[in-house]
């Protein structure tokens, strides 16, 4: 069974589909990642949901193609994602009803990430203003994050950053110098716009940042 993966049904309220989230569950779906992120703004909001719903989907899957193992069965129909106040069950949002699999590669990843996303960005769009195009680069950005920590927490981070480059030849990988060592950084394509909420700071991968300012936060930290 794939790492990042609950297998079966499950009580806890906070499951839910990507056609959920894209109907009659987005205004509270939003409502809660608003009150997680202690922002009323709803494109912030519906960037934030977005996200959630590629990093959720992204985990399991980059733990399976690290393992050159199979995939798991991320169909919309089989599995359910976490949006709630709680923290999702052991610190994993991503639920299959059946365990079912496809064989790894990044382009089955990529279908089952576009068919839960696909009507969900409509839907945010629609009801937040935030661009479609914004919001599609936040989905390519968790998705290339999923496959870059994952590694990491297996201590393999090339393999991780060889990953994401093959899935997205545009990504920002950059390694950047500090005193004594080195520190590989995701530049993110898109902004997640946190930092537009009081007392945020931008984060390490802001593409509004520059290198000098990695290295100042990095040094603050």
């Amino acid at each position: 069974m794939a790492q990042g993966l609950h297998v079966g049904a499950r009580a806890e309220a906070g499951w839910t589909t990507s056609a959920d989230l894209a109907g009659a569950g987005l205004e509270r779906a939003l409502a809660i990642v608003g009150r997680q992120l202690n922002t009323d703004r709803l494109d912030i909001q519906g960037q934030r949901i977005v996200e959630v719903v590629a990093w959720w989907l992204g985990l399991p899957a980059a733990h399976a193609l690290l393992d050159d193992d199979r995939l798991p069965d991320l169909s919309p129909e089989n599995t359910r994602v976490w949006v709630h106040e709680d923290e999702a069950p052991d610190g994993i949002g991503t639920l299959v009803l059946e365990e079912r699999y496809q064989p790894a590669s990044l382009s089955q990843l990529d279908a089952y990430v576009e068919a839960h996303v696909g009507e969900l960005i409509d839907a945010v769009c629609a009801h937040t203003k935030r661009p479609a195009k914004a919001l599609r680069r936040g989905v390519a950005d968790r998705v290339a994050g999923a496959l870059i920590w994952a590694a990491q927490t297996r201590g393999d981070e090339p393999r991780g950053c060889a990953l994401a480059k093959r899935a997205y030849e545009d990504i920002d990988l950059r390694t950047l110098e500090l005193p004594g060592y080195a520190l590989t950084v995701h530049v993110r394509s898109g902004c997640c716009l946190y930092y537009r909420i009081p007392d945020k700071p931008k984060c390490w991968g802001c593409p509004l940042l520059t290198d000098d300012e990695r290295r100042a936060l990095t040094s603050n930290a």
